[in-house]
C-alpha cells in the first residue's frame, strides 16, 4: 500500500496538461518516487497511453553502468 500525498498532488494536478517541465525535488527517501508513481497512475486513469509516459528508476542496477 502506498501513501497518497494528496497535498502535493493537489498542487501538481493543475499542471498535468501543461507543456512546461515539472521538477519535483526533495531530500533522499522523502517520497518523490512514490509521488511520481501516483502521478503516472493518475495520468493512465485519465486515458494517457503508456507509450506517452516515461519512467526510469535510476537506482535500478540495470542503469548502473550508464551513471558516472
Amino acid at each position: 500500500m502506498r501513501l497518497k500525498r494528496e497535498v502535493y498532488l493537489e498542487q501538481i494536478r493543475p499542471y498535468y496538461d501543461s507543456d512546461i517541465i515539472k521538477v519535483i525535488t526533495g531530500v533522499r527517501k522523502s517520497g518523490k518516487s512514490i509521488l511520481l508513481e501516483t502521478i503516472k497512475d493518475e495520468l493512465a486513469e485519465r486515458g494517457v497511453h503508456g507509450d506517452h509516459i516515461i519512467y526510469l528508476n535510476l537506482e535500478d542496477m540495470d542503469y548502473s553502468e550508464t551513471i558516472p
